[in-house]
């Protein structure tokens, strides 16, 4: 419904436009002579006024049709046809449209439905505008860390293709496994991070959307502890406990997957050997909770609110690898859900992460 403002002296006639607009499908705003109008900003799509209200106000409306800039905002004045000659010198830097009285009703409504039209033109416009200013972010960004991510892996591999092209045939087998499990290693680190920049593009242009499915938790959480262990190189324990009675809930498998996977390596990656990682399913009536807790280098105040922006790392991780998208895309993934995460984490001492997810039940959550 779109909201238009009345600044008319006569009480009568503010009455009468406002009945008429409301019959029409507006929703009428009309302030008391005390109000702050400054207070009304962004409330209002049309504003209609008078003569006494356009000198009184004058500043006040070139002031708001300056703040909406670069969307059109419209002001329709209505005055009496001996005055129009008078008044309207110079009015159109201010005013977008004039009516005289008596008013015609059809004419009204034309005039402010044309006056509406525009308006929302604007605002697909500076919508459209946005998104593309989006799009060029996204690519300049996409840019920077494919120069930066990938030259490195690429070089590796480039290097060691060269090395078994112009000599494998001198290799022994040993070398030439270790060359192609580093070209391998090297082209997989390029590809989970082109997935990842894919991913979280995807999320930021809102074309991310929920595939929602009945999981078991308790059994997705194990395997997947599972598989981490598996394909960590640092081997740490994962001290995996459950909170609550069994229950099935819809989630986003995938991005589910995104969230865990994510806090979990993290919790390995920025921790010392021979510590363990602690995981948490806590399941209660209407929310799923999600506590990872490590024992690692701590994340540092100054770094914690810039920690879920894409590209950001903590200023304290050294050489340790990373390409600042996880965490963003941890976040991404946890607002689909309209879910909350929030950080404790203290430098020296260790990093919990806490995901909450709301528990959205199946009918045959008990089967």
């Amino acid at each position: 419904m779109r909201n238009i403002l009345l600044l008319l002296e006569h009480k009568q006639n503010r009455n009468l436009l406002s009945q008429l607009l409301q019959q029409v499908g507006y929703e009428v705003i009309y302030p008391s002579p005390d109000d702050d109008l400054s207070n009304l900003h962004n409330s209002f799509d049309l504003c209609i006024l008078g003569p006494v209200a356009l000198d009184k106000f004058s500043d006040w409306v070139k002031a708001t049709k300056k703040a909406e800039e670069p969307v059109f905002l419209p002001f329709l004045f209505i005055t009496s046809r001996s005055d129009v000659k008078m008044i309207t010198r110079g009015l159109w830097k201010t005013i977008d449209e004039l009516i005289t009285n008596p008013i015609e009703k059809v004419e009204l409504q034309v005039r402010i439905e044309a006056l509406l039209q525009r308006r929302e033109l604007s605002l697909k416009l500076k919508d459209a505008n946005e998104h593309l200013h989006n799009l060029n972010e996204l690519k300049s960004r996409f840019i920077s860390v494919a120069s930066h991510e990938f030259r490195n892996p690429l070089h590796v591999i480039l290097a060691y293709a060269q090395i078994l092209y112009r000599g494998g045939e001198k290799l022994n087998s040993e070398k030439k496994k270790e060359f192609f499990t580093r070209i391998k290693s090297s082209a997989k680190k390029m590809n989970d991070t082109l997935d990842d920049v894919l991913i979280l593009t995807k999320g930021e242009l809102t074309l991310q959307k929920l595939n929602l499915q009945f999981l078991n938790l308790q059994e997705f959480c194990r395997l997947l502890v599972a598989e981490i262990k598996v394909g960590s190189a640092a081997n740490q324990e994962i001290n995996f406990t459950i909170q609550g009675q069994s229950k099935k809930a819809y989630f986003d498998e995938n991005l589910l997957r995104h969230i865990l996977t994510n806090l979990l390596t993290n919790a390995i990656k920025y921790s010392p050997l021979g510590t363990k990682v602690d995981f948490d399913l806590i399941i209660q009536d209407t929310k799923i909770i999600f506590e990872i807790k490590d024992a690692g280098i701590g994340i540092p105040l100054k770094d914690q609110s810039s920690l879920f922006e894409s590209f950001r790392r903590a200023s304290n991780v050294g050489k340790i690898p990373g390409t600042g998208l996880g965490l963003a895309i941890v976040k991404q993934s946890v607002d689909l859900h309209g879910g909350t995460i929030e950080v404790d984490s203290e430098v020296g001492i260790g990093t919990t992460f806490t995901v909450i997810l709301p528990l959205i039940k199946g009918v045959d959550e008990n089967s």
